[in-house]
This record gives structure tokens, sequence and C-alpha cells, in this order.
């Protein structure tokens, strides 16, 4: 792995260990990626080094498809404090702020606003996501720091949809990474939810960021045989963490069919806000 030799130590050896798991157990890349319902492109970025220290949701899932036994997560515990280690003050303690406290399998249930997944899953999704907790409040942004903080919306973040299936609420959640420049984002989702077979997709999009405070745009499946597509409307948080709206286009049900939608940088926000919505526009 010629893209680690000069990572943190403590990066590298959780890389290498990935791909030792993942040879041993006699998988490809793609396979892999497949299995963990992420895409490809996403887990060969990963494995070199160039995301930084994977995600917990990404490194929990392989641990549990490999059969790591937990020795991946806790490599990218070291990794992570590692990481922020030039940081005053940082602990583990700091950790639980950091990492997701849900098996993400538990809630993941679908590909996009328009994903087709059995019902039954999504009851019990949205079962797990009325237990996460409500985000707490940001703190104050400084005068003149607003503009600073919306102009840096790239990077990784948890998309949370309101969707239907024959008439039947479902939840769905993704990973997406996201380029920022001007008032131009790309996004695309880097994880699935569900296997194709069984309803999850990728998908990708454009937005336009209006007065620092709207986004609009639209979203269209990148899974061949899918033809999920249409427009979104998300309003930005003052603090630039998070982001609110509705999405409308073609889905399974049909045509016009829309939903609540929320970003977030942690899936638990961003379930924890689809949820408010839910419960204030009920």
């Amino acid at each position: 792995m010629d893209d680690v030799r000069d990572m943190q130590p403590r990066l590298a050896s959780l890389l290498d260990a990935i791909v030792q798991y993942r040879k041993a157990a006699g998988l490809s890349q793609a396979q892999l990626a497949n299995r963990v319902r992420y895409q490809p492109s996403y887990l060969s970025k990963a494995e070199r080094g160039l995301l930084g220290v994977p995600s917990q949701s990404l490194v929990s899932a392989i641990d549990a498809e490999l059969k790591a036994g937990g020795a991946l997560v806790e490599l990218r515990r070291h990794a992570w404090l590692e990481d922020k280690g030039g940081q005053a003050g940082v602990t583990w303690m700091e950790v639980s702020k950091e990492v997701d406290i849900t098996d993400r399998r538990q809630l993941i249930v679908g590909g996009s606003a328009a994903a087709v997944v059995p019902v039954a899953v999504a009851s019990a999704t949205m079962s797990s996501a009325s237990a996460v907790p409500a985000p707490q409040p940001a703190a104050p942004v400084a005068p003149g720091a607003q503009a600073r903080v919306r102009n840096e919306l790239a990077g990784r973040w948890w998309t949370s949809w309101q969707t239907f299936r024959d008439g039947e609420e479902i939840h769905s959640s993704q990973e997406v990474a996201v380029s920022h420049t001007g008032d131009h984002l790309t996004i695309e989702a880097v994880s699935r939810g569900l296997a194709l077979e069984s309803g999850g997709y990728l998908w990708s999009g454009e937005l336009r960021l209006f007065d620092n405070e709207i986004l609009m745009g639209w979203y269209a499946a990148a899974d061949g045989p899918v033809r999920s597509k249409g427009t979104l409307f998300l309003s930005l948080h003052p603090h630039g963490d998070r982001l609110t709206g509705r999405w409308v286009g073609l889905s399974y049900d049909g045509l016009f069919i829309e939903g609540w939608g929320t970003m977030a940088r942690s899936e638990e926000v961003s379930i924890s806000l689809l949820e408010r919505l839910r419960k204030q526009h009920s």
C-alpha cells in the first residue's frame, strides 16, 4: 500500500488491516463495497487514505462483514485519537460526539428519496429512529462568521428522506459526498443502503446556493435500471451544519411523489431532524 507510507502510523495500520482482512476473505474492493453497500470508488479512496480517517459507519460495516470481531473498530479509535492529537484537550471521551451511537444497518433502509424497500424493514427503522436524541443547539456564530461557515459545505454528509411505497411511509438514510465551489454544489450518494435487487440505489445531483440560505437543485438515480429522479429544495441552517427541506419527483409510487428530506454531518442528527419535521408538519 504505497499510499499509506507517509500517513500517521495508526491510520496506516488501520488501512493496512482493512486490506489484509479483505484479502483474507478473498474479496475484491468492488465485492466488499457491494456487501457493505458503499460505492466501490469510495471504498477505494478510503483504503488509500484519501478520505483521512474513514467514517465510523464504514469501518463498523466492514468489521462486521469481514468478521474482524471489533479489531478494525478499535484500530479506527486509535487512528481517530491520533488524528485529533494536535487539538488540546481531546480525549477518548470526545469520541461519543463523533461516532455513530446506533447500528447503521438498523437505520439504513433504502436508497434516496425514492427508494424501493420492504415496508416491514421501514417500520423497524422508524422505531429505531424515534429513539435518537434531538441534536443539541449549536454555539452562537460570531458576527461575520456565517459566510465563512456557509461556504464550507464540502465533505461527507448524511441524508435522510421521507418516501413512500404503495402508499406506506418509508424512511431512508445514506452517506453522501458533497463538492462545493462558489454557489454550486454536486452531491453523490456513496452508500446504497440496500442491495440493488432489494430496492436501494445510488444517485447523484446538483444544487445551487442562493443568498447563503436556500439550495435548489435536482437528483437522479445512478443505477441503470432505476428511473427515480426529481427536484430538491433545502434550507441551510445559519450555522451551516444542517439542511432541511422537501423533494418531489418520480418514484416507485409514480409521478409527483414528495416528502421531507434532511442533511447533517452525522446520521443520528439527520434522522432526528427528519423525525422533528414529521412531527411539526404531520
